[in-house]
Formats: structure tokens, C-alpha cells, sequence
């Protein structure tokens, strides 16, 4: 069974630091919003009235404890069933995932691996991938200001879902194999989820065939929106 063994600390600190820190980075306001559940420990969460089911792959579930949402959108950590609830179940590798999700906006366009790298010019790409329906980017650096004891290596992704802007990320202890090539099949697992889990819904196009959004590129949300430079 796996646990979490980031230096002296004990797992559950450890993990919620980690959680902590990202609430702050992630998104715009989380602080001093309302939790959407008091349960540590869930198989998934609906937001925004059901356009978007978020869920963790299999062994993995939503820490409702540190789950955030409000007007500015959603911040969901997911971790390890076991580290969440402190009972025994499907053994899995120790990790941080989190889902970012802002407010719809429909035909508002994906972002390619190229920007999402671009908003995090302090981290170093490692590989850039612009797959079916998501981007993905494998950085080198900057994973340990993320989680405590973490690699410096972290994966992110970004993908709409239902007229959302989704942001999700993946930091692991240091030398996981999820730091490396295991990360790249955990957050495509992670996003299929999304994907499978939440309702397809037709999108609404403006008269013009695009958004404001559309028209000024990723330049004006994505450094301060859903892929924060941390710093």
C-alpha cells in the first residue's frame, strides 16, 4: 500500500500543504470560499448545475474537505482514496492531482501545449503535447513549490468541457515514476474522465462563430487564470 512519505512529514499534512498552496495558486479568490462538502473522501463531484463531473481514476478520489467553488469557478484536489479517508483500499502510487474548472463560456477555444507552456515561462517544457480533445505539457521544473518533498517535474493539461475552461495538473513525490512517463498516462486517464463523465451538451455559437475570448487568444486569461505562474 502506498503512503505518502514526504521528509519528516506525515501524510496527511503533507498532502494538505500541498493542497493549501495550490488553493491559493490555482484559481483567483479560492480563499475564504465555502467548502462544497465536508466528506474527505469523494467518488466524484458535480459542478456548475452538472456540466462538469469530476472524478479521480480508479483509486484515486476527491478530497471534499479542500474542495473550492464559487462565481470565479472550482478547485477540486484529488489524492489517493487511502491518504483521504485513512482506510484501507486499492493501492495506488502517491500523488496530487487537481482540476481547475472555470465558468462556461461557450465556443470558447482549447488552448494548445504551446500556450500552456508559454504561461508558465518560469518552468521549464519538457515535452509538448497537443492530443485528441486535450494539450499536455511535461515540465522539468517547478513541481516542488507545488507539494512539499515533490519532484521538480509535474505534468499539466488543459481541455474544455461543456463550454469550460478545464486546467488540470499532476505532482508527485520526488523520483515517482509519475514525476517521469507514468504522469503522461495518469492526467490522459484523468482528463478521459472528465470527458466521460460529464454530459454532452451542444455548444452555443455567437452570430460571428466566436467568443471574445476566441478573439484576443489565450494571452488574456491563461497567465492569470487557470495555469497561474507561481513564482
Amino acid at each position: 500500500m502506498s503512503t505518502w512519505t514526504f521528509d519528516a512529514v506525515t501524510p496527511r499534512r503533507a498532502l494538505r500543504r500541498g493542497l493549501s498552496l495550490w488553493c491559493v495558486l490555482a484559481l483567483s479568490g479560492c480563499v475564504g470560499v465555502e467548502s462544497g462538502a465536508s466528506d474527505d473522501a469523494l467518488q466524484q463531484v458535480s459542478l456548475f448545475k452538472g456540466e462538469v463531473v469530476v472524478a479521480g481514476p480508479r483509486g484515486y478520489c476527491v478530497d471534499g474537505a479542500q474542495l473550492r467553488r464559487g462565481s470565479f469557478g472550482a478547485f477540486v484536489p484529488i489524492a489517493s482514496c487511502e491518504s483521504l479517508s485513512g482506510q484501507a483500499g486499492i493501492g495506488v502510487e502517491p500523488v496530487l492531482m487537481t482540476v481547475s474548472v472555470l465558468p462556461r463560456q461557450d465556443s470558447r477555444a482549447m488552448p494548445d501545449a504551446a500556450e500552456i507552456a508559454a504561461s508558465m515561462a518560469e518552468d521549464k517544457p519538457l515535452e509538448m503535447i497537443d492530443g485528441d480533445g486535450v494539450s499536455i505539457v511535461h515540465f522539468a521544473t517547478g513541481g516542488e513549490r507545488a507539494l512539499p518533498g515533490g519532484d521538480p517535474r509535474y505534468w499539466r493539461a488543459g481541455m474544455i468541457v461543456n463550454g469550460h475552461l478545464l486546467g488540470l495538473a499532476v505532482y508527485a513525490p520526488k523520483d515517482s515514476p509519475l514525476a517521469g512517463g507514468q504522469g503522461k498516462r495518469l492526467i490522459s486517464d484523468l482528463a478521459e474522465g472528465l470527458r466521460n463523465r460529464s454530459p454532452q451538451m451542444r455548444a452555443v455559437t455567437s452570430s460571428r462563430g466566436e467568443t471574445a475570448a476566441g478573439r484576443r487568444g489565450m494571452a488574456g486569461w491563461l497567465p492569470g487564470g487557470l495555469f497561474p505562474n507561481p513564482g
